[in-house]
């Protein structure tokens, strides 16, 4: 939870519905903390793929770094696709935003929009 002090306060949403929520006072804290999640969460993720399951980030971050997890909602992509990777790296779960006129989700290539060589999304149906 923020304190007093807090200057610099950043959240993110996982696939899963897991919140994470990371307070400094500096940036330079602030920095550090991201770099320890990131590296983290690489390091969960090539774990996972090598055991073919998938890492508990949230749980670890928690934990770990003393993070604040708001809420885990329950998952809502059936599994991993099988084939979870493509030329560019780990696809991506997204879905669209509630209340959205069009629902979808599925699983997307993480290179950045509009890469000449992106790969075709996997639509969950």
């Amino acid at each position: 939870m923020a304190t007093e002090g807090t200057k610099f306060q950043v959240n993110f949403k996982l696939a899963d519905g897991t919140l994470i929520n990371i307070y400094a006072t500096t940036s330079a804290e602030l920095e550090a903390q991201l770099t320890t999640i990131q590296d983290t969460a690489t390091l969960i993720g090539a774990v996972a793929g090598s055991l073919g399951s998938r890492g508990n980030a949230a749980s670890y971050v928690a934990n770990t770094l003393g993070a604040e997890v708001v809420s885990v909602a329950p998952s809502v992509q059936a599994s991993t696709p099988p084939d979870g990777h493509c030329k560019h790296g780990q696809l991506v779960w997204r879905e669209s935003k509630p209340g959205a006129p069009k629902t979808w989700k599925g699983w997307f290539c993480p290179s950045d929009k509009g890469t000449p060589d992106q790969c075709e999304p996997k639509f969950l149906r």
